[in-house]
């Protein structure tokens, strides 16, 4: 089946179409973008090269996949977003994939746990064995991530947050940086988790795919903040 993928929960926007049958990776075509350009700007891009290099167009695209969270919550809404409208307008199914998930499966192998950068002292993270969830996605302090990390022997941190946790941990002995190649967000892999969801029945409609906070959105949380105080 030929799937498009997105992700534009933080920094990182990309987007992929990969054909994937019977658990084989096959043909691809990948474009991943970090710089100071808008997800908004450059993720609907992003895709049309993705499917033009590859040599296909919409109309051949058997599943949509995106990341829908945790992340930047207006990254995780236009991605969302793009996939909810160019599913619904061609009548594709879609899978929504944690972000969390589809970092961890850049890095291969081992105890693995992603830690995106939430604001606030907090990351989101989950902690992987392999392909294996070990943990729900959260948003947790660093206390707390290091604390459930110290029962494993060697671990490798990725995510967008990774150096900001990493510079925290003063020299941990069981904690390992990814590889650059592998530590940030990547369409491939969400195709890859897509697959998986959609082979185990989790597809959804256009109408139906949500995107994942977390947490609400900083403006929802001041207000609320607000009218306590007021209150």
């Amino acid at each position: 089946m030929l799937i498009a993928s997105l992700d534009s929960t933080a920094v990182t926007a990309s987007a992929c179409v990969a054909e994937i049958n019977e658990n084989k990776l096959g043909t691809y075509s990948l474009f991943t973008v970090k710089n100071k350009l808008t997800h908004s700007e450059i993720l609907l891009p992003l895709l049309e090269n993705a499917l033009k290099q590859y040599g296909a167009d919409i109309n051949d695209i058997d599943l949509f996949a995106v990341s829908a969270g945790p992340g930047s919550f207006t990254g995780v809404r236009i991605g969302a977003s793009t996939v909810k409208g160019l599913a619904f307008a061609n009548n594709i199914p879609c899978v929504g994939v944690s972000s969390l998930e589809a970092i961890a499966r850049n890095v291969g192998s081992g105890i693995i746990c992603p830690v995106m950068d939430a604001r606030r002292d907090q990351f989101y993270t989950a902690i992987f064995d392999s392909n294996k969830r070990l943990t729900d996605d959260e948003a947790l302090s660093f206390t707390e991530i290091a604390e459930r990390l110290k029962g494993y022997d060697r671990v490798t941190i990725c995510g967008d947050g990774m150096e900001k946790f990493l510079s925290l941990c003063n020299g941990s002995g069981n904690l390992f940086p990814a590889s650059y190649a592998c530590a940030d967000q990547n369409a491939l892999s969400v195709a890859l988790c897509g697959y998986d969801k959609f082979i185990a029945g989790e597809s959804v409609s256009a109408k139906e795919l949500q995107p994942v906070y977390l947490r609400m959105p900083q403006a929802e949380r001041e207000k609320l903040e607000k009218e306590k105080n007021q209150g």
